[in-house]
């Protein structure tokens, strides 16, 4: 059940964000970057959401720091990919005239 609730959490982030593409051109920047970072959000939610209920625990102590640093990485990806990919897809400017 859990898994299916992540699932339904990604594809309605992925909806959103088609969705504030197509509508781009009507909306201002700020708020833009704020829905797009609010997506973002919800994206990342529901893929470490879905991680996290597809993994084991570990049998051992020393496995206990494998998940967060995985996590971690896994997070530090998408925020980049976030960054330097889709805010310039919606906001090709964002930042000369703020």
């Amino acid at each position: 059940m859990a898994r299916r609730t992540f699932r339904i959490i990604i594809i309605i982030a992925v909806v959103l964000g088609v969705v504030l593409y197509i509508t781009k051109e009507l909306q201002s920047k700020g708020f833009l970057l704020i829905v797009s970072t609010l997506i973002f959000l919800v994206l990342s939610f529901g893929i470490h959401g879905l991680i996290a209920h597809s993994m084991r625990p570990p049998s051992s102590k020393a496995g206990l720091i494998t998940f967060p640093l995985f996590m971690w990485v896994l997070w530090a990806i998408l925020f980049l990919l976030f960054v330097f990919f889709i805010i310039p897809i919606y906001c090709p400017d964002f930042l000369i005239d703020m």
